[in-house]
């Protein structure tokens, strides 16, 4: 989709449908198998089963309790797949475009920048990861259990020093509060196609028979 707003929208409103019911879980499946064809794009396979395999534990364990881990599993993947694809498809600039576009200059500003800051350090973070496995395979040493947690402690603290110095910069250079740009969108007949389709889970998802994950007393 070439549009980050109806983008969003698609995202939020299948990844909500997808959440409350398995039959709008199994729309939502369908759906980004029609429509997101050639821009599906998963995490790296090592990354996306360590996923999935969290999520199967977690939901053996429900079910073991009587809960609905089946359900479960089938919804959160699905949700793992939409966030996978929206994740991919989102250009360096759209989140802050739609933010100003949204809520304005000054909130719609410090929003979509915030967003747009936290996307490049996951972006960076991997790129951390890479150099650190290299680095690691370089030396003959093994990524173990006893190795994880230094480099967890390495990347979380130059993480915390990256953001420090971007925190400097942007204060260097005056800014305050908010920004001004002119967000401008590209829309195609597919894309209001493909939203409108996304609401067809979300009608699914308010039907009376319905399956609950989290149920209020």
């Amino acid at each position: 989709m070439q549009d980050p707003r109806l983008r969003l929208f698609a995202t939020i409103i299948l990844s909500v449908a997808a959440f409350v019911s398995v039959a709008a879980a199994v729309a939502a499946l369908v759906w980004w198998l029609i429509f997101t064809p050639r821009t599906r794009a998963l995490p790296r396979p090592g990354i996306f089963l360590g996923l999935v395999v969290m999520i199967a534990i977690t939901a053996l364990v429900s079910e073991w309790g009587g809960g609905p881990g089946i359900s479960y599993l089938i919804r959160m993947v699905v949700i793992l797949l939409l966030a996978a694809w929206a994740y991919a498809e989102t250009r360096e600039g759209e989140v802050l475009a739609v933010a100003v576009w949204a809520l304005g200059d000054r909130v719609g500003f410090e929003v979509g920048l915030i967003a747009e800051m936290g996307i490049t350090g996951i972006a960076v973070i991997r790129q951390d990861i890479e150099q650190v496995r290299v680095a690691l395979a370089l030396k003959g040493i093994r990524v173990g259990f006893r190795s994880i947690v230094p480099i967890t402690i390495l990347l979380i603290i130059t993480e915390i020093r990256r953001a420090d110095d971007l925190a400097r910069l942007l204060m260097v250079r005056g800014y305050t509060l908010g920004g001004r740009i002119c967000p401008v969108f590209e829309t195609d007949l597919r894309d209001v196609l493909a939203a409108l389709s996304a609401m067809i889970p979300g009608i699914l998802c308010c039907l009376p028979v319905r399956d609950v994950f989290i149920l209020l007393h």
